[in-house]
């Protein structure tokens, strides 16, 4: 288990991130302050992407 997540600790990071941000949408109102919450989730949530395949891609070559 503990090789499970030292090989995709990043990958089950971003599902836990992508799952939390969509949940936001479930009782999301109108108005500024959620707007601009779901605008920073957003962002967080690309970079935490971004991190993701740059780990990933950092890791494959190793491999090669």
């Amino acid at each position: 288990m503990k090789k499970f997540f030292s090989r995709y600790s990043h990958w089950v990071t971003l599902i836990i991130i992508t799952f939390s941000f969509f949940t936001m949408f479930y009782e999301f109102q109108m108005d500024t302050q959620a707007i601009i919450a779901a605008i920073m989730g957003g962002i967080g949530l690309l970079s935490v992407g971004a991190l993701t395949i740059v780990f990933e891609r950092k890791k494959r070559n190793k491999e090669n």
